[in-house]
């Protein structure tokens, strides 16, 4: 461990600026995200109306995100929305064109997908609201500090292969090779005591003794790690991942879907720079605080958030269906239910469907086709107030 030199030459400013800095790791590194992410394909084509003696390709993309402590826009952005309860926010991202040739059970794609999953404590969440607000916490209340950010972006290749178990049931496996683009991992633990300050104080002011450290790898720095001169080359990522799709019939007039995504994935970064930090502030203390840390370069293998999908459609009769879907990842599961009904059109049939999220009241829409759809979930028909969103779409030409 070494005592790191001059950015630090402005102790009152710089032991808030560090401390908010550790939190805002993961709590405030999503605008860029968020405003790259395309969006995919979880809406379900109808399969049964394409033959493997068709040629075919298909495009998809997806987004889907969720931050219950605060409103979307506002968790990407300033925080200025009220806070709410919530330990957790994600972002997740897909987009993919595939081509499967005629009578062929073999296809070829490429792939970008995009993940930034956040746990934390509450605790920390308020904290980090009050700093942005200007709000004191009250006196002598101590917060636990917790938060684990883990991010990648990444484009690749796929081959895949399709296996029909029986003339009801095919399975399917794409094995994917990525190139990592973006990648960030880290955590931060400790706890902060508050004190209160006069109303036109600083808030800065309002921090008594705080102690935390932070443990995390990039590809960026974020923290300001150039200002002590370190400006590491960008890391080389090669990775690997297995997505394993399962449909069939359970009954003639009932079908499950099953799709796992980045299942069993890793990726590989050559000379990955790494920033550790323990910081101790006490406002009697002499020193006020001390800040030490240890910046360094390693091979580093990160693991790949995975994603499950699965859905249960029952044909009612020739126009209605009911259905049950899930989605999940590392840190959180949800369900929905759904109604859909075929609309009457001899040329390009199209279903309807409406959903709802119970554990999020989030209320969504699906149309579907053989040649394309769409798919729309939010918790608020109002952006800047939707705590749960997702857009899926997705294409498909045959010849």
């Amino acid at each position: 461990m070494r005592r790191n030199p001059n950015p630090f030459t402005q102790p009152h400013s710089y032991r808030v600026a560090a401390l908010t800095g550790f939190i805002s790791l993961g709590l405030a590194s999503t605008p860029q995200a968020y405003a790259i992410t395309p969006t995919d394909n979880e809406v379900a084509a109808n399969n049964s109306k394409v033959t493997t003696a068709d040629n075919k390709v298909d495009f998809s993309m997806m987004v889907t995100a969720h931050s219950p402590a605060q409103p979307i826009s506002a968790f990407i952005n300033d925080w200025d929305a009220p806070l709410d309860s919530g330990d957790h926010a994600y972002l997740q991202g897909r987009v993919a064109i595939d081509v499967r040739p005629a009578s062929s059970a073999i296809s070829y794609g490429l792939g970008w997908r995009y993940d930034y999953l956040m746990q934390f404590s509450e605790e920390t969440a308020q904290v980090y609201w009050q700093y942005e607000n200007k709000v004191s916490g009250a006196a002598d209340k101590t917060y636990p500090l917790y938060l684990q950010a883990s991010h990648n972006e990444r484009v690749g290749a796929n081959i895949g292969y399709s296996y029909p178990i029986n003339p009801d049931w095919q399975l399917a496996a794409k094995a994917n090779i990525w190139q990592g683009l973006h990648a960030l991992d880290g955590k931060i633990n400790g706890q902060l005591t508050s004190q209160a300050i006069a109303a036109s104080g600083n808030i800065r002011d309002s921090v008594n003794n705080a102690d935390a450290s932070v443990d995390y790898y990039y590809d960026k720095p974020a923290l300001g790690e150039e200002n002590l001169g370190w400006n590491p080359d960008k890391p080389k990522g090669l990775g690997y991942s297995l997505d394993v799709q399962l449909a069939g019939k359970l009954t003639p007039t009932t079908t499950l879907n099953l799709q796992g995504y980045d299942l069993l994935g890793r990726m590989q970064w050559r000379d990955m720079p790494s920033t550790r930090y323990v910081l101790d502030y006490d406002v009697s203390g002499r020193p006020l605080y001390t800040l030490e840390g240890q910046l360094d370069s390693n091979d580093v293998t990160q693991d790949l958030p995975w994603r499950i999908e699965g859905s249960l459609l029952h044909q009612l009769n020739s126009k209605w269906q009911l259905g049950a879907h899930a989605q999940a990842n590392d840190i959180q599961t949800l369900y929905q239910l759904s109604a859909g009904y075929e609309l009457d059109n001899d040329t390009l049939p199209v279903t309807i469907t409406g959903l709802i999220e119970p554990q999020t009241s989030a209320l969504g829409v699906v149309a579907d086709s053989k040649y394309g759809g769409i798919k729309l979930l939010m918790d608020d028909i109002k952006f800047d107030k939707a705590k749960r969103s997702e857009v899926s779409l997705y294409g498909r030409y045959i010849w």
